[in-house]
């Protein structure tokens, strides 16, 4: 069988980049359909076959965020070729409109219904488009909302990242059928439970109002204990300026830097609502407890008084309260870390196979 890839497009590592990255190490022959590569922002993409759209031309610093409007034409004007069996599309938006055979069954792994035209279309507008242009905004992406909901019509096999989206998919898109929840990869032998804990909590995440990093900072502030702050952003100014001395600001940090420190962590704070949430799959194979939002996809990662707890209110106070009772509580490295193994990246691979296997033996959907 021939298979083809796609993805939105690469500019930041995040955890839909890391699932494709994922997919791509699956089949690493298959040519790779996108809207654009940002070479200098998320580096090369050595013996990948990369396919861009002609949006490529267009792209100059953060010109992304105005393409939005040429997303849909763009997706149509990919043309994948007939050979194709089938194709897997990593999406959060318009790429799973990519131009294909009628024959070519499309396989989308949903990270999460577009966001920003659907459940967070007013707080998209509110906090990234300015008040003279919002009304605009706000016509242009009830037309857009349309456009998504009919390329979504013709994904064959939809793949859901969390439960959470899997409820969306059904709800937004109308989709009916059997939608399979398959969890973003985590390579839990990667992570180090077992050492000394330090003296710090962490939060991981970019620094922007949706992340709620203020929450986990406020709520430190009251606490007096130490809080590391990973992660860049926008609102970092901000940031510092309500956070007491006991927390620090490491900016971004690599891969191994990361995996220090959740080894070493006394436990992760997650205060926002996400599609999934990796970085707390991370904590648990690192051997540290998880304290978040009750929230979003969280529920398929947190049990509560098992991997941490669980903060039914995005303030504060309640988060202090749910970190003490974490630190009172013991929790055993290596049954958190048996618990990320839910979430390792064989167990993707086995799934999102056979769900392919199953999908072209299926053939395109009526």
């Amino acid at each position: 069988m021939r298979i083809a890839l796609a993805h939105e497009y690469f500019v930041a590592h995040g955890g839909a980049e890391r699932v494709v990255e994922a997919l791509h190490r699956m089949w690493p022959l298959a040519p790779v359909y996108t809207f654009f590569h940002d070479r200098h922002r998320y580096g090369p993409l050595e013996g990948w076959i990369l396919r861009t759209s002609y949006l490529q031309r267009l792209l100059l610093g953060e010109s992304h965020r105005v393409l939005l409007p040429l997303y849909p034409n763009a997706a149509r004007a990919l043309r994948v070729p007939p050979d194709i069996d089938a194709v897997v599309v990593s999406t959060s938006a318009f790429i799973k409109g990519i131009g294909l055979a009628d024959r070519t069954v499309e396989i989308a792994y949903c990270h999460s219904p577009t966001r920003y035209l659907f459940d967070w279309s007013e707080r998209y507008v509110h906090e990234e488009v300015p008040a003279p242009l919002q009304p605009v905004m706000r016509d242009i992406l009830t037309r857009l909302r349309e456009t998504d909901r009919k390329l979504a019509e013709r994904v064959d096999r939809w793949i859901a990242n969390s439960t959470a989206v899997r409820d969306r998919i059904a709800k937004y898109y109308e989709v009916s059928s059997p939608i399979d929840v398959v969890h973003p990869p985590t390579d839990v032998e990667s992570f180090r439970a077992e050492g000394e804990r330090g003296d710090f909590w962490l939060f991981v995440g970019r620094l922007s109002a949706y992340k709620r990093a203020d929450v986990a900072i406020r709520a430190f502030n009251d606490l007096g204990m130490r809080l590391m702050v990973v992660g860049e952003g926008r609102e970092r100014g901000a940031l510092e300026r309500i956070a007491g001395e006991n927390v620090a600001f490491t900016g971004r940090a690599d891969d191994a830097t990361l995996k220090d420190l959740l080894a070493a962590a006394r436990g992760l704070v997650f205060p926002s609502e996400d599609d999934f949430g990796m970085v707390c799959v991370e904590a648990l194979a690192s051997g540290a407890p998880v304290v978040a939002l009750a929230a979003g996809g969280i529920f398929d990662i947190v049990r509560d008084g098992e991997d941490g707890a669980l903060v039914e209110v995005p303030e504060p106070r309640a988060f202090a309260e749910a970190v003490l009772r974490v630190e009172r509580t013991r929790f055993e490295p290596k049954a958190l870390r048996d618990s990320a193994r839910r979430f390792d990246v064989s167990r993707f691979r086995e799934r999102v196979n056979g769900i392919v296997e199953e999908a072209l033996a299926q053939g395109r959907a009526s």
